[in-house]
Parts: structure tokens; sequence; C-alpha cells
């Protein structure tokens, strides 16, 4: 039996539950697991045990992100009181744990930290790189190259990224999965094709070179069936309002509680991902999850695990290749129900937590 220490949330929620049911999984296989989890937070202990095996969760001593010195005091009790044998790190929970558990035991546990967002995505999102942040960017990279064993990246794209720009090749590539809550797909109009964006309305997704593009179409194809719509929040909000403003077809809905997210996509012919700069994109698989085919550009991480023309359509990001991609759903759209069923099969055979869970335990253990 080993222990595993995992820093993320412990929640069944999107993106967090490829943690928690990670920590059920090998708890299950009789291992002890440690979960520290920022989200949700946890005022008592709570043991939930799984078989031969159980699961500790703790929550850090403060609400706010885990950085001061308080939080690696009680970090260091917490490593004597349970000797891990392996760490695995997400976000800025990884820095304390892996940093402290490799001091403590004298560089004999096993690290793992995930690599979650590109480097260009990053830059493009902060618009001005400042002393400070590149020096986080250094501090990051003595990070990477003394503490972490592994680097596990959701993406081959995103192993690039990280020797590029790291000069590290300690990435391992393991692709994020998404819990199945899949029940039956809708009903989809025939006079009209739904083409929906959920996510952050930051730069680097392409938001508003996707608006351009639409915007083009349709004054060159006035009868167009296509409607957009905009879901989420971001520093690119308010431009995003005003830019919608006069052209007919395009709704913005708002940020989305996370209950509504599987109806939001179920309902649409198409979900689409513009990203100039993405790891991998979460809201991807759980459109193929729900049996709707993505319209993804090239340049995510996604994007590389898909077949263009089976449950994808895959454009440039940039405007000329959006036009003529929304050309090419109309052209084509007699396919999209196909590709509908392709998609729910690409996400059963490839981003299944079984899968993730299975990869993951053997890589660590």
């Amino acid at each position: 039996m080993k222990t595993i220490f995992i820093a993320h949330n412990y929640s069944e929620v999107s993106f967090s539950a490829m943690s928690y049911h990670l920590a059920n999984y090998l708890a299950k296989l009789g291992h002890q697991v440690v979960f520290i989890s920022h989200h949700p937070y946890l005022s008592e202990k709570k043991i939930v045990l799984k078989g031969a095996g159980k699961i500790v969760v703790f929550s850090w001593p403060t609400i706010k992100r885990p950085t001061s010195l308080q939080d690696f005091f009680w970090y260091c009790k917490i490593h004597f009181k349970y000797k891990p044998d392996v760490i695995i790190g997400h976000f800025v929970g990884s820095n304390i744990t892996i940093f402290g558990s490799k001091l403590l035991s004298f560089g004999t546990v096993k690290t793992f930290d995930y690599y979650h967002t590109l480097t260009d995505q990053l830059l493009t999102d902060l618009k001005k790189v400042t002393w400070t942040q590149k020096l986080l960017f250094f501090r990051k990279k003595v990070f990477y190259n003394l503490f972490c064993d592994v680097i596990v990246c959701p993406s081959d794209l995103a192993k690039k990224d990280l020797g590029i720009f790291h000069g590290i090749d300690k990435g391992s590539v393991v692709l994020n999965p998404m819990v199945d809550r899949f029940k039956n797909k809708k009903a989809l109009p025939k006079n009209i094709i739904i083409l929906s964006y959920l996510g952050r309305l930051d730069p680097s997704k392409g938001v508003i070179d996707l608006i351009k593009a639409y915007k083009e179409y349709k004054e060159r194809v006035a009868n167009s069936k296509i409607i957009l719509r905009i879901a989420g929040t971001g520093s690119q909000e308010v431009k995003i309002k005003e830019l919608i403003k006069n052209i007919s077809g395009i709704s913005y809905l708002g940020g989305l509680v996370y209950g509504a997210i599987d109806d939001y996509l179920n309902e649409s012919h198409f979900t689409v991902i513009p990203s100039k700069y993405d790891a991998f994109n979460v809201v991807g698989i759980e459109s193929l999850m729900n049996q709707t085919p993505l319209l993804i550009s090239k340049t995510t991480g996604l994007a590389d695990y898909l077949t263009d023309g089976k449950e994808c359509f895959k454009f440039d990001s940039n405007i000329a290749s959006m036009v003529l991609l929304f050309e090419r759903i109309e052209s084509n759209i007699d396919v999209q129900e196909q590709m509908s069923r392709n998609a729910r099969a690409t996400f059963l055979d490839k981003f299944s937590m079984e899968i993730y869970c299975n990869i993951f335990s053997k890589l660590i253990l």
C-alpha cells in the first residue's frame, strides 16, 4: 500500500472530477489517499473508506490561496504524519506540497505536477509581461527542474510547449477526462444551425475573431441558417457585448451555472472552439460527451486527438479560415447527425474517467 497526496479540489464538478475520481480509484486499489482540497473548503478532516483503502480529505488552514508560511508549516505536519510516497499537484496547491515533501523526504518522494496552461496563452491574456511576471516564469522553471519528477501534460501540444519555453523533457501526456453525464441527445431544429461557444472571454480564446468572421459571413450570405450563441465571462465581456449589438444572429447569454452546461451543449448542432492557444480544452470533451460535434481550431491541444470530418471540423484560428468554416458547415449540414454519433463514440474511446484513472495509476504506482 502506498500513500498518495493529491492537491486539487475534492469535487465532481467539471475539471476537478479528474482528481476526485482518481482518489477514489486509488483508494479502491487499497492505497491511502490524502486529498488537500482548495474547493470545496472543509473545516474538519473527512475520512472516506473505499474497500481496502481510504481517502483522508483536508483543506488548507486558510480559504485563500495557500502561499503563506502558515500554510507551509501546516503542510509539514501533514507530511510527517502521513509520510507520502507520491505527490500529485494542481495549480497553486502544487508549490508547497511538492517543494515541502521533496525537502522533508530528502528527495525520495515521487512528485507529479500538472502543466495546465500554454505559455503563449498566458502571454496573450496578460497583454503586458512585467518583470514580476518574468521572475515568476523563471521561478517555475527552477521548480520544475529541481523538485518535479514528472510534468503531466494534457496534450502533445502542452508537452511541446513545456520543452520549448522551459527547456524541460520531463513531460508525460495523459489526456484529460470527463465524467459521463449523458442521458440522451435532444432533437435539434431543422430551420436553423446552432453554433455555441462556452468558456472564458479572454484574448487567447479567439471569440472576437469568431464574431468578426460571423459578421463577414452574414454580409456575404444574408439567408444563412447559422446562429451563434456565446456563454461565459472574462476580460473581453464588455467589448463583446458592444461588438454584437448590431449583429443579428448572435446572442450573449452571460456566465452559465454548472448545472446548465449540459443542456446548453446538448441543444447545439456544433460547439465552436476558436482558441488561438489552448493546452487542451475541457469544454470540448464535455461537448463530445453530450454527443455534440466540434468546430475546433488547430492550435487547440484537443484537436490532435480528433479527425477532421469525423467528429469535428478543424480550422485555423484566424478570421478568413472561420469564414470558410461557416461555409463548410452550411454545405455539409447533412452529415451533422453522423458526426454527432461519432462525437459520442470518440468521447467513450478516449476521454472516459475509467481510461484516465487506469493510465494515471500505472504512471504513478
